[in-house]
């Protein structure tokens, strides 16, 4: 920390996250306007979706930097810092930046009851701004018609796979949810839509028309011709316009794959001539971490922050096709998620399961566990004891460990493994 009230206000900006706070768009709108609207500095790519937002987020960054445009990447939640949030380049956003930004800004925060997530979104525009991109890809946080991030009007939208999530909140059926995250799509501006059932299509394709976008359905704009994995990577064969791209993936499953035709076709949109080798370096330079993350080589363990049914199915599908169907699995579950689908997934599994809990209150409990029918010999109370009981059920040296669920685990996790990024 490089001041010696960094501590206190880091304390008080995480002190904003308010159980309850009703989603909206006019704090961000006014908290926007008394900075200057830093958010309308820059063109900006805005994506929304339930699983591979992130992912699709950090490629197409990455890719960006690669053809060398300077690019800052917003996106949530942190694994270890809130600076992970934000970036120009492979550059972590300072202390000494949110410091001195958030106690410039605090008289407005307090006045206009700005919360956590949006201050985050604030010191990222900003940061933009002051850094002169030439393009920010900014991922949402919740939904989309009411994230704080939908003050931007981008060049283009993208919409990666929409499932249930946060039922409470965007709503009880794949309609409302889709309709929330095609709240993102703005007039005039092309909004690309990832893989989706045809639930989801209807709703964008209807929104879009309804505000004059041009209406891109990536299946239909790019094919993907051949998988093949290798290690820990896979090579990835689509063709675009008649072009074929070739490149290794450096992150696992079909749905990263997917991920990739959805940064494939906005960039083509946008006027790039996609080159192979421009875009394999971007993609060797991309940092992105708890997808499939290797955390230790002997033996093998994983990370990945699966935490809903349709993440924990691509995840489960990615372990059998890498031939580790017999993965242990250690999941460590969020009290806000309805579970009881994910204990369903876990229970068909063919490997063994272990339940943990990892550091917070926002954990699930052992109590819970055991009401929704855990084995309570299948329940560790934190993640070296669930590790270790993993090294004891673990059959030969190939069988893989594979920690799931949720994002917190983290901060707990990566300090157990050398090859883990240590923060």
């Amino acid at each position: 920390m490089v001041n010696p009230d960094s501590k206190s206000v880091f304390e008080y900006i995480f002190g904003l996250t308010v159980p309850g706070v009703k989603l909206e768009l006019s704090r961000v709108e006014a908290f926007m306007d008394r900075l200057g609207n830093p958010h309308a500095a820059y063109p900006v790519i805005h994506i929304a979706g339930t699983n591979g937002k992130g992912s699709t987020a950090a490629m197409l960054a990455g890719i960006l930097r690669a053809y060398g445009k300077k690019t800052g990447l917003f996106t949530s939640p942190h694994l270890i810092t809130p600076n992970e949030r934000i970036r120009v380049g492979n550059t972590l956003v300072s202390d000494e930046f949110i410091v001195r930004k958030v106690e410039e800004w605090r008289v407005h925060i307090d006045e206009l009851g700005i919360t956590f997530f949006e201050v985050l979104t604030a010191l990222g525009m900003e940061y933009f701004r002051q850094h002169s991109v030439d393009y920010a890809v900014i991922e949402t946080g919740l939904g989309g018609r009411l994230d704080a991030t939908n003050v931007v009007n981008p060049i283009a939208s993208i919409i990666t796979s929409v499932s249930m999530d946060h039922e409470n909140i965007l709503g009880d059926n794949l309609s409302k949810i889709a309709g929330e995250k095609a709240g993102i799509i703005k007039s005039q501006r092309p909004i690309f839509l990832g893989k989706n059932p045809e639930v989801v299509r209807q709703v964008v394709e209807q929104k879009s028309q309804l505000v004059n976008a041009g209406y891109v359905y990536v299946p239909d704009k790019v094919k993907i011709e051949d998988i093949k994995t290798h290690g820990m990577s896979q090579h990835v064969r689509c063709t675009i316009a008649g072009q074929v791209i070739d490149v290794e993936l450096p992150l696992l499953g079909r749905h990263q794959v997917e991920n990739f035709t959805n940064v494939l076709a906005s960039l083509a949109d946008l006027g790039f001539n996609l080159d192979a080798s421009i875009i394999q370096k971007g993609l060797d330079d991309m940092i992105w971490q708890g997808r499939l993350q290797v955390l230790q080589k002997e033996p093998i363990v994983l990370y990945d922050v699966a935490h809903n049914p349709e993440g924990l199915t691509r995840l489960l599908d990615s372990l059998r096709e890498l031939g580790r169907a017999d993965s242990i699995i250690v999941a460590a579950f969020n009290a806000r998620k309805n579970i009881q689908p994910m204990l369903d997934l876990l229970s068909k599994w063919s490997g063994e399961v272990i339940f943990t809990i990892f550091s917070g209150h926002s954990a699930v409990g052992k109590e819970t566990l055991l009401h929704l029918g855990v084995n309570p010999k299948m329940i560790a109370i934190d993640l070296q004891s669930a590790y270790e009981r993993a090294l004891e059920l673990s059959l030969n040296d190939h069988q893989s460990i594979c920690f799931i669920g949720s994002h917190y685990l983290a901060e707990s996790l990566f300090p157990m493994f050398d090859n883990a990024p240590q923060n």
